[in-house]
């Protein structure tokens, strides 16, 4: 029988760039996760916001664009075109935007095969959906098969490691990514359900115009009794219409959340307005009443 105890194997040769191949699993190249993802797409569009408001106030005093919010808008569009163009160019034929750059991963078409150009710029456009459905369209890469979000689907993508990290790399880009999305996060809730609104505005405005008037009586009375006062009959009374006065606070303030406070030198009119948030407003005296005379 032959023997093999002689045979030395030995590793074959590394391919040329075999280091940029994909990783990858039993079934193929390595999904990239959407942690390594999120932090990519804020890598390359992060730069294209920051230009955009950078360069619009050049732009208008330079008489680019005309002050008005149809110009600003324009600004924004022309800047989101460039984008597009960018996303484009560097998702197809194998190359890599900066952010996917730096994250070891790129975009292929749904075979494996680099990613055409019409593909790509479909999946640029594509982005817009997946955020017009409140960012679900990203969230679909944590739940469909080979992580595909939804602008994946439409142009027939995938987004694929070509290189693995150690788990120190992976907890900085975890750490990163859900400081950014608590970030982005809270900054949509600012701008959205915390933003007051122009109806609430009128309601704040209606509420702080009321508890002023109340302070123009106080300064009246001042002028006819020497002090200020809390006592809120007495001031409706100058005006010689009670009925009015009580009419105007009930529809501009929130029922018994007016208070007078006042020690006869100063005062200080607390209110709250008629809207969902239930916003206060203050209103105090400018000039100190006299201190009473001293005693004999």
């Amino acid at each position: 029988m032959m023997e093999y105890n002689d045979f030395n194997l030995k590793p074959l040769p590394e391919i040329p760039g075999q280091e940029e191949d994909e990783v990858r699993g039993p079934e193929g190249p390595v999904p990239a996760g959407f942690n390594e993802r999120f932090v990519a797409y804020v890598a390359d569009a992060l730069p294209f916001v920051l230009a955009t408001y950078a360069t619009l106030g050049p732009a208008l005093k330079a008489g680019l664009l005309p002050r008005t919010n149809a110009g600003e808008w324009l600004w924004k569009f022309l800047w989101l075109g460039l984008y597009i163009v960018y996303e484009t160019i560097f998702s197809s034929g194998g190359r890599a935007t900066l952010g996917k750059y730096l994250l070891n991963i790129r975009v292929k078409a749904k075979d494996g095969s680099e990613l055409s150009v019409r593909r790509a710029f479909v999946r640029s456009l594509a982005y817009f959906l997946s955020s017009a459905t409140f960012n679900l369209g990203y969230l679909l890469a944590l739940v469909t098969e080979n992580k595909r979000a939804l602008h994946d689907l439409i142009a027939g993508s995938r987004v694929v490691s070509i290189r693995g990290r150690s788990d120190w790399g992976n907890g900085l880009v975890l750490a990163f990514s859900w400081g950014m999305m608590v970030i982005l996060c809270g900054t949509w809730l600012n701008n959205t359900v915390l933003k007051v609104t122009p109806s609430e505005k009128k309601q704040i405005i209606a509420a702080h115009r009321t508890i002023s008037k109340l302070a123009k009586l106080e300064e009246l009375y001042l002028q006819r009794e020497g002090h200020y006062t809390n006592d809120l009959r007495k001031l409706a009374d100058l005006t010689g219409n009670v009925n009015a006065v009580r009419a105007e606070l009930f529809n501009n303030l929130r029922p018994e959340s007016l208070v007078i406070a006042s020690n006869g030198r100063k005062f200080l009119i607390t209110a709250k307005a008629r809207n969902w948030r239930k916003t206060e407003v203050q209103v105090a005296s400018r000039v100190d009443a006299p201190p009473p005379p001293l005693m004999q």
